[in-house]
């Protein structure tokens, strides 16, 4: 949809590949010409040059080593040891023929002659190998770097700067941490002024960081602002933003529990929260530096409403006043701003709710409301919403939100077995807050016969703040099991055709690694299972993920982390259990699957297996699903 800046009642949109133009007020339909796209300025330059904000200099890459050029066409070699996993290039993972030229990783520092660049080292990282086995004519192997929990050999950081001026570079210190990670924006909100620019450097255990400021001028640097965040940070939702040429900074932290925005003066000196009222900040989607305002999301702040769903506030940088609500309505929205950013084009919606749209000002008024979908016909073919409800937690005190998805036909007297679709997070739950018809295809699996629910458990996300996001630190196997167990419990009860003797469970990723812990913790419970691509040795699945969410334990400089895994357990196996791997899975290694397949044979334990070839980690499409579904059909019912 696109605004009319002229007036708030126009709008135009694009339907069935034509442009139309409608007037609210007039209630006219025309069909018009798109608007022009701006070109961008920089849209007929080469990609593989990046230049000064003059555009007096460019740097490129030959091979894996950074060259700088000048306007009159000469070059000056700014490195002499780049290589393969030791790259300057933007994709300096790949080999590459020392004459070919590429874009170069790092930015400029305001219109400045200075570049600041990240290199990352993977020389030292270990590899792992996969054979695709449908490469024609032969099968081959394929060899990637891949980090592991308490890997002494892991990636490592060297920022450098390059002064095209005296055609040099140099390394700039920037050591504190043994085995430190380095993170610069690459994209458009690159954090810089004309003399400064900034980085963050965060500890191996992920619980200390430090905001860096640098000096091109004298290469110096200062941290500005460090900070200690047990047991670990929240990578999803922490952010930052340098605003008035470095005097403001704005600040993201979850020190009092709950994520807020604060505000720091250029030297790293707090000066006020944007406010200290008791929810879940989110990202910043728009700031006003003039009239100082910020508009982000929320989470939590509403009261009798799900604390998943996203709503958008405003906030006075200054906290001077209240916080406003911009998207009133029960659901998770979504904002798009009108030119110019005084009206906001808002959309909500659940997953038993049909998306609403509306046009909402700065003061969170509503203009007017513009009509919402329409699901009558899918309702009068017998089609019905899911329930979205919610249950207490194994605690008997933490409300856990969710799913519930049934036939669409109830037979009177007839129990139907409970499915529960799972994912453990910690970093997103994967449960629907939008809506959708069978996003999940949990609603074509609950009309096989079954009550199928999908829940968030403590643990399973960022968005309820600390104690709920890191409920499961320190137990990366167990944590979300007990409320899994409490919730398939409580559905029984408030679902009198629930039955709680037929009980099955299935997932992928971290919920194939949930649906195999949780058979073998409650065998007599769990009667069948489907693991999809399950993580289920998390000791050779990725460092930074087992590390951050399990715990890393820095003794003498000599890293220890230690994930519990399935197959400890593969004694305990009593039920029907299919796994899934993709024998192509770069994210979790299909050895995930074949050490569990190993336990669980000397355990002389029977179990179904399907290994999908030449696919990823991407598990999905037809045959994936009625895989699932068909499984559950034939040892459920």
């Amino acid at each position: 949809m696109d605004f009319d800046p002229e007036d708030i009642y126009s709008f135009g949109f694009t339907f069935k590949k034509e442009y139309f133009h409608y007037n609210i007020r007039k209630k006219t339909l025309v069909k018009a010409d798109p608007p022009q796209k701006r070109q961008n300025r920089d849209s007929g330059r080469d990609w593989r040059k990046s230049y000064t904000s003059d555009s007096l200099f460019y740097v490129s890459s030959r091979g894996h080593d950074a060259w700088l050029f000048r306007s009159c066409a000469d070059s000056v070699r700014l490195s002499e040891d780049g290589e393969q996993w030791y790259s300057y290039a933007m994709d300096g993972k790949s080999e590459k023929n020392p004459d070919k030229k590429g874009s170069v990783i790092g930015r400029w520092v305001g219109k400045s002659h200075k570049r600041l660049m990240v290199r990352e080292d993977w020389r030292s990282v270990g590899t792992l190998t996969l054979v695709n086995s449908l490469a024609e004519p032969r099968p081959t192997v394929e060899t990637y770097k891949f980090p592991m929990p308490a890997d002494t050999g892991v990636v490592r950081y060297e920022v450098m700067l390059a002064d095209a001026d005296s055609g040099k570079m140099y390394r700039i210190d920037v050591d504190r941490f043994k085995d430190q990670i380095i993170k610069l924006p690459l994209l458009k909100h690159f954090p810089c002024t004309d003399r400064y620019a900034y980085l963050l450097r965060i500890s191996r255990t992920c619980d200390t960081l430090d905001f860096c400021r640098i000096d091109v001028t004298d290469r110096s640097v200062r941290t500005i602002i460090s900070e200690v965040c047990k047991p670990h940070y929240n990578e999803q939702l922490f952010s930052y933003h340098v605003l008035n040429d470095g005097k403001d900074i704005l600040w993201w932290s979850d020190r009092t529990g709950k994520g807020r925005w604060y505000l720091y003066d250029g030297e790293g000196n707090i000066k006020n929260p944007l406010t200290d009222e008791d929810f879940v900040c989110g990202n910043i989607v728009r700031i006003d530096t003039l009239e100082r305002k910020v508009i982000f999301e929320g989470y939590g702040r509403e009261p009798g409403i799900n604390p998943h769903y996203r709503f958008y506030y405003e906030a006075d940088m200054d906290g001077k006043s209240p916080v406003t609500l911009l998207t009133p309505g029960n659901g998770h929205h979504s904002i798009k701003f009108s030119p110019g950013g005084k009206y906001i084009e808002d959309t909500y919606s659940r997953m038993d709710c049909v998306p609403c749209r509306q046009i909402v000002d700065r003061k969170g008024k509503v203009r007017f409301s513009l009509p919402a979908a329409d699901a009558s016909e899918a309702l009068a073919k017998g089609w019905r919403y899911p329930d979205v409800i919610s249950v207490k937690a194994a605690d008997g005190v933490t409300d856990l939100y969710g799913v519930v998805y049934t036939p669409l036909n109830i037979e009177e007297g007839r129990k139907y077995p409970i499915i529960s679709s799972v994912y453990p997070g910690p970093q997103d739950d994967q449960v629907p807050q939008q809506f959708h018809f069978d996003e999940n295809d949990n609603q074509s699996l609950a009309q096989r016969g079954f009550v199928v629910i999908n829940f968030a458990y403590r643990g399973s996300g960022p968005y309820r703040g600390k104690d709920f996001h890191c409920y499961g630190y320190g137990n990366l196997r167990d944590y979300p099991l007990d409320d899994d167990y409490a919730v398939v419990r409580q559905i029984a009860e408030k679902y009198p055709f629930a039955d709680s003797t037929r009980v099955g469970i299935y997932g992928h990723s971290g919920g194939g690694f949930m649906t195999v812990a949780a058979m073998l913790e409650r065998p007599d419970f769990y009667k069948v299972g489907v693991a999809a691509s399950g993580n289920h040795d998390n000791n050779i699945y990725r460092q930074q993920w087992a590390e951050t969410f399990h715990g890393v334990d820095n003794e003498g400089g000599c890293f220890k982390c230690k994930v519990p895994t399935n197959i400890e357990k593969a004694g305990n196996l009593k039920g029907h259990l299919m796994l899934i791997t993709g024998d192509m899975d770069d994210n979790v290694h299909p050895a995930c699957t074949y050490r569990l397949v190993n336990a669980f044979i000397k355990k002389k334990k029977r179990f179904d297996m399907m290994v999908f070839p030449g696919v990823d980690h991407g598990m999905g499409g037809e045959y994936y699903v009625n895989l699932i579904h068909d499984y559950f059909t034939e040892h459920l019912k």
